[in-house]
């Protein structure tokens, strides 16, 4: 009894409640007023109530401002007499040891918070069915909130707790806590584009980056309610809690009453303090500058010893207190940390690790991918399905690897090429790296389970016979253009141009229109997907509703197709069915034409090149340039229309329309060449 009595002192609680009792009362507050009174506020009187899948999406941010905050305050204001000399001795001075003072605090501190959301929790439940509840919700929903709130104010008000024993001083308490809790997030997107700068073929939304909402419980909390915590989220958090308040009474017992008013308590982490700025500050501050001049060994070495430099100065201050920190030590010490920090970021970028010049072999790979669209198909929260199931290809993956051989063999030779070859985008002229380039991701399947990726832009020349291997081959067309989603049960088609739309519904033109759209996708040329083809017109597949009670998931296409000029058979079956003339841009929808000659590449700018008004505008100048509204030619140019290339020699239009849109095009097609010869002076 005295042991219990000791631990979990009355007076202590007494105490931490009378004083600190505020914070409890405006978490309570703050919780009420963020989900059960919004539950009942709609921007819509008289709206049909809405379902939901978490209370999380209940009055928006409003409740991720309190819990973001109040925890965190909580453990500042309980534990601030430790940064206080005079408050420190008093308390200290009492008949009760260390511990005991850190239960008490540490108990006071958790009834202020954890009451709060319990009760919100059992008020939430009671209003449930009442009239005016603008939400629908079951009664896991309100368990899961619960539960995820106050593991997450346990979490925030224990870390805070550890921070405050590590330091001394308030106000560098509190901007710890939340730098600590952003650091691994930031930390790693630095790291990933260090990384993604100096190695070639690292993409930056690859890897460490990948998953940067686990890292931090700031960031995760902003879009909880898009990415909710999994169950094994939550075990990290109570378990992470539990390592800080161990961690707290080991540290707590070891801290001494003389540290109050110091930056860092415990003199051992000032080394590990000095390091993380430094290293955070060389990340930041060579990525930054790297970017601004690539490429440059001189500036790139300057800039990562300008960033050690200011962050070895801004550690060594705020340990200090002072902007004295010049002493003999000083050049040797910040010698040393440069030294092996400069070792810490160049190793993994040098050519020591083989990482870019590494192509897997052939006998190893079950599966490969390449094309643009590998982030979609990796993303959580892109799911494709069919026939009520989500088709993945692979196990724990929905990224469409392919295991034929020949593709296998295609994709490796490009791969071996691009490592070999280098393409720098310094190196090839401009339009080589702007119409008509490609950022590819090429991924391996390996038999060791492990996936290999690769990111790379390819420039539109130099590499034809490479890509023309890859992107010839079928299994680059079904994954580049998501085939598999073409195949689920599909109800309609809606096709859009410009202010125009046709929907096809009848299911056996459905079916019809859906074949050939397969068979065009999939007989596409190399040509035919780089001539800069501009759409007839945008094709969105309506998806067919789930069964209700059918258990069978709702399925989605996320993307939009597109009805090139070159699909003659989808071209020949839109005329047949009527639907062409609904859809198609004639030559009555233009009021004008104006055509020139663009040889104006060498004569601007780089970044100029593109302003095809620019280009019309110095035709004009010169009198290079013909109005025309003759139907027939306006016909060809419509039929003949490509995305503008930025090429010398190239025929361009300004096409203006009867409601008033313009649009810049180039003009292919050696059947109209003739009559814009004799057309242009």
């Amino acid at each position: 009894m005295t042991r219990s009595r000791y631990f979990f002192n009355s007076s202590v609680i007494r105490q931490s409640l009378r004083q600190h009792g505020w914070i409890g009362i405006i978490y309570t507050l703050g919780l009420l007023f963020s989900l059960p009174l919004q539950l009942f506020m709609s921007s819509y009187p008289g709206a049909d109530p809405q379902k939901i899948d978490t209370l999380f999406r209940v009055g928006g941010n409003i409740q991720m401002l309190f819990i973001i905050s109040l925890p965190a305050a909580a453990g500042l204001f309980l534990f601030r007499y430790l940064q206080s000399r005079r408050a420190s001795d008093l308390w200290h001075s009492l008949p009760l040891r260390r511990e005991h003072l850190l239960t008490a605090h540490l108990a006071g501190g958790l009834g202020l918070l954890l009451l709060p959301v319990w009760l919100t929790a059992a008020v939430t439940a009671m209003v449930t069915p009442m009239n005016g509840n603008m939400y629908i919700y079951q009664g896991t929903d309100i368990w899961s909130w619960c539960l995820t709130v106050s593991i997450l104010t346990l979490f925030l008000f224990v870390f805070s707790i550890f921070v405050g024993i590590c330091t001394g001083q308030t106000v560098l308490q509190g901007i710890i806590i939340y730098i600590l809790l952003l650091l691994p997030a930031v930390l790693m997107e630095l790291v990933n584009l260090h990384l993604n700068r100096y190695l070639y073929g690292y993409p930056e939304w690859f890897g460490l980056s990948n998953d940067r909402l686990v890292w931090s419980p700031l960031l995760h909390l902003i879009v909880l309610a898009e990415e909710p915590y999994s169950t094994g989220e939550l075990w990290a958090y109570s378990g992470l809690s539990l390592v800080f308040i161990v961690f707290s009474y080991i540290l707590y017992r070891k801290r001494s009453a003389e540290k109050s008013g110091q930056a860092i308590a415990f003199t051992y982490f000032n080394p590990l303090f000095k390091a993380g700025v430094m290293l955070c500050a060389m990340l930041l501050a060579g990525t930054y500058f790297a970017a601004v001049k690539p490429h440059q060994a001189g500036w790139v070495l300057c800039s990562h010893f300008a960033g050690a430099l200011l962050g070895y100065i801004a550690a060594e201050m705020i340990i200090r207190k002072t902007w004295h920190i010049l002493s003999r030590r000083v050049p040797l010490e910040f010698a040393v940390y440069g030294v092996l920090l400069g070792l810490l970021i160049y190793i993994p970028v040098s050519g020591l690790t083989g990482y870019e010049d590494r192509v897997p072999a052939a006998e190893h790979i079950k599966g490969v991918y390449a094309g643009s669209n590998y982030r979609m198909y990796s993303d959580d929260s892109y799911n494709r399905y069919a026939s009520g199931e989500i088709a993945k290809v692979s196990s724990g993956s929905r990224v469409p690897f392919s295991g034929g051989q020949q593709y296998i063999e295609a994709v490796r030779n490009l791969h071996q090429t691009l490592v070999t070859m280098r393409p720098d985008k310094n190196a090839f002229p401009l339009e080589g790296y702007t119409r008509g380039s490609r950022m590819f991701t090429l991924a391996y399947q390996l038999d060791n389970g492990r996936t290999v990726v690769r990111e790379y832009l390819i420039p539109a020349q130099g590499f034809e016979p490479e890509m023309k291997a890859v992107m010839g081959n079928e299994d680059f067309k079904r994954a580049e253009y998501d085939i598999q989603a073409l195949t689920t049960e599909i109800e309609s088609f809606r096709l859009s141009n410009r202010n125009l739309v046709v929907r096809i519904t009848e299911p056996e033109d459905v079916q019809e229109f859906k074949d050939i759209l397969i068979r065009e996708k999939l007989n596409m040329s190399y040509e035919d997907q780089n001539e800069g083809q501009l759409p007839i017109a945008y094709i969105q597949p309506i998806n067919k509703p789930a069964e209700e009670g059918s258990g069978r998931a709702t399925v989605t296409v996320t993307r939009n197709y597109e009805w090139l000029p070159s699909y003659k058979e989808l071209g020949n079956w839109m005329e047949q069915k009527g639907f062409a003339d609904k859809i198609r841009t004639t030559a009555q929808d233009v009021k004008s034409a104006e055509i020139i000659k663009d040889d104006y590449k060498g004569k601007l700018s780089p970044e100029k090149i593109y302003n095809l008004e620019l280009h019309m505008s110095l035709a004009r100048q010169q009198k290079l340039s013909v109005v025309t509204r003759d139907k027939k030619l306006i016909a060809g140019i419509l039929e003949n229309q490509r995305e503008y290339s930025g090429k010398n020699g190239m025929y361009a239009a300004k096409l203006e329309y009867t409601d008033g849109d313009t649009q810049y095009v180039s003009l292919g097609g050696e059947g109209l060449e003739p009559a814009l010869k004799q057309l242009l002076p």
